[in-house]
């Protein structure tokens, strides 16, 4: 009999409609595979069953985790998975999924996969960012933006220590290719390719049309300083933690050291992924 590539699975989903029929296909699967399961409370409460562990600590008790959800239930969940260097598989229940890949209809033949070694793993780079003597991992994006305030915003921009604008827009998007197809692309920036070795800057509507976005080398180190006398503007990362900014204040974003490991199907091919997902030539 072989040999089982994983033995404790975390299992994280997202409150659906649907969510609870493939959960439970799901938690059977994984009986009949003999490894041992580790809910988070909300995946627990949906089959009837108890368990005290949060998002922000099953990563601790697994050696991967299995996610049932959309993107923004990905990225919720990402930090953990990095800081503890295990694999993440999503199973998409949302609508685009770039980060959850895998088919939910297809969750037999992808778990028998899995835990057989029979699927390959990615790896994506994250942001660093410093801001306050605080450290916060991205693995799409950092946004600078004005809240409810009309008044666009004045941004300073440095690269390496070279002072390169002072951007008046509505907010400035730092991302990695990752996160390219996230808030960057709806605000105008290039898709970009994972395995690209860059940082893509974006602009939100800018004053000055001249500037525009802008993919600068990985190895770079970013500074972005509010010089706007205003409030209401913030820092948010992933689109799940947003902390204020006030004038004169400044964040510094480098590649973190750590990569992300993603589970991805055999036949996956990232330009196939986007002609699905972006509806092109239908």
């Amino acid at each position: 009999m072989m040999k089982l590539k994983f033995k404790k699975v975390g299992i994280v989903v997202k409150p659906h409609n649907d969510v609870a029929f493939h959960l439970k296909r799901t938690y059977e699967i994984l009986k009949e595979l003999k490894v041992e399961i580790i809910l988070e409370k909300i995946a627990a409460n949906l089959l009837n069953l108890k368990s005290d562990i949060s998002r922000e600590k099953i990563a601790d008790y697994s050696d991967i985790i299995i996610l049932i959800g959309g993107d923004g239930t990905f990225l919720s969940v990402a930090k953990q998975v990095v800081e503890n260097q295990i694999p993440i598989a999503g199973f998409n229940l949302g609508t685009l999924g770039f980060l959850t890949e895998l088919n939910k209809d297809l969750l037999d033949k992808y778990l028998h996969q899995i835990f057989y070694g029979k699927l390959k793993i990615s790896e994506r780079k994250l942001l660093k960012i410093d801001f306050k003597r605080k450290k916060y991992i991205a693995l799409n994006d950092v946004v600078a933006s004005k809240g409810n305030i009309s008044r666009i915003i004045k941004l300073l921009l440095e690269i390496n220590k070279v002072r390169v604008a002072e951007i008046r827009s509505d907010g400035l998007i730092i991302s990695t290719p990752t996160g390219s197809t996230a808030y960057s692309l709806s605000a105008g920036g290039p898709i970009v390719t994972p395995d690209v070795k860059g940082i893509i800057i974006t602009p939100i509507c800018p004053h000055s049309l001249t500037f525009r976005p802008i993919i600068i080398p990985d190895n770079s180190e970013i500074k972005v300083k509010l010089l706007s006398d205003t409030t209401g503007v913030y820092i948010t990362i992933d689109g799940q933690e947003v902390i204020p900014m006030l004038t004169d204040d400044f964040f510094k974003v480098n590649i973190y050291d750590k990569k992300l490991k993603i589970i991805e199907s055999i036949d996956m091919n990232y330009y196939k992924l986007l002609s699905e997902k972006l509806n092109w030539g239908i």
